[in-house]
């Protein structure tokens, strides 16, 4: 690991620690209202999805005030919904390229999948930049730092199987005690995995990529003013 993403994970962990609540909290409503949308009858998946794709920009929102220093609320989440057919339309745009090109191997798929990690906070920073425009700057931004997404995105499927292991292994020391039925013994360790990904694993993770999507803003505006002050040298050389 490199020395500028060990400070990112050093300052993600402080972030984290000092606004766990905040975090927590904003991301339960969200999952709460998308739940409690997949109940309805008929159209119940596709108002969660299209509730999702909303409800997660104004997560993001509120990880990168957090990240910068910036007030916030907990009922900020709902901020997007002005924006709420912009957003839905970006989360399909880049599942179908995804989809699309995992369709040729397993690894054109990653690459772009990886490509397009950063459009949610691109797009909770910019709501009225297009589509296509969204997908193309989180491409560039992305350009020569895959490796570390990916290993942001391996530690983070590394704590989901870490959780889903201490689950079973839970259920199996209870078995002991307690002889349980098959459906028990599957459906628990689901359970547990599932809430400890969605209330703990991926806020902590949506902060970490937050992070990092700003720490690679302030990489590219450092090289911009190089590049600035480069080109004034050499025209005043001239």
């Amino acid at each position: 690991m490199k020395k500028e993403e060990y400070k990112i994970l050093l300052d993600t962990n402080s972030l984290y620690t000092n606004n766990r609540s905040a975090v927590l909290v904003s991301s339960f409503v969200v999952w709460v209202c998308v739940f409690i949308a997949m109940l309805f009858p008929l159209f119940g998946f596709g108002l969660s999805f299209f509730l999702m794709c909303t409800l997660c920009i104004g997560f993001k929102k509120i990880v990168l005030d957090i990240i910068r220093g910036y007030d916030f609320k907990v009922e900020n989440v709902f901020d997007y919904y002005i924006h709420c057919l912009s957003a839905f339309c970006l989360r399909v745009c880049s599942i179908v390229l995804i989809f699309l090109w995992s369709l040729l191997l397993i690894v054109p798929g990653i690459i772009c999948g990886l490509n397009y990690a950063l459009t949610p906070y691109i797009f909770a920073d910019q709501p009225n930049i297009g589509t296509i425009a969204c997908l193309e700057r989180s491409k560039n931004l992305v350009y020569g730092h895959r490796a570390e997404l990916l290993i942001i995105f391996l530690m983070e499927a590394l704590f989901v199987v870490l959780v889903a292991t201490l689950a079973s292994c839970f259920v199996i020391i209870f078995n002991f005690v307690v002889a349980m039925p098959i459906w028990f013994n599957v459906l628990i360790p689901i359970i547990i995995t599932l809430f400890c990904f969605f209330v703990v694993i991926l806020p902590y993770f949506e902060m970490l990529i937050g992070n990092y999507y700003v720490n690679l803003l302030q990489v590219e505006s450092t090289k911009k003013n190089i590049g600035k002050k480069s080109t004034k040298s050499v025209s005043t050389k001239k």
